[in-house]
C-alpha cells in the first residue's frame, strides 16, 4: 500500500470489516490502542509503532485479522494483544 505520511517501524492493521467486527474487532483495536499507547491513524512517538483499522483483510473465515508487518495473524483476541506487542518490542 501507499502511505501518504511516514509509519512506524511497525505497522499494526487491525480488519473492522463486518466478520472482524462480529466476532470482537473493536476489542481487539482497543487492546491495541491501550497497549502501543497510540490511536488508530497515529504513529508512537518513538517511531516504533502505527497503528491502523483497516476495511477488510480478506481473511473473513478466520476473524479477527490483524496485519503485522503485512504478516496475518488470526484469529486474534484481546488478550493476544499483549503477547503480540511484546514479541515486537523484543523484535522476535
Amino acid at each position: 500500500m501507499l502511505h501518504l505520511e511516514p509509519v512506524g517501524k511497525h505497522l499494526v492493521e487491525v480488519c473492522t470489516n463486518i466478520s472482524c467486527a462480529l466476532l470482537g474487532a473493536q476489542q481487539v483495536l482497543e487492546a491495541f490502542e491501550r497497549e502501543l499507547g497510540v490511536a488508530p491513524g497515529e504513529t508512537s512517538e518513538d517511531g516504533e509503532f502505527t497503528l491502523r483499522a483497516i476495511e477488510c483483510a480478506g481473511g473473513c473465515g478466520r476473524a479477527v485479522v490483524v496485519s503485522v508487518d503485512e504478516r496475518y495473524r488470526e484469529p486474534v483476541r484481546p488478550e493476544d494483544v499483549p503477547a503480540i506487542v511484546e514479541e515486537l518490542k523484543r523484535g522476535d
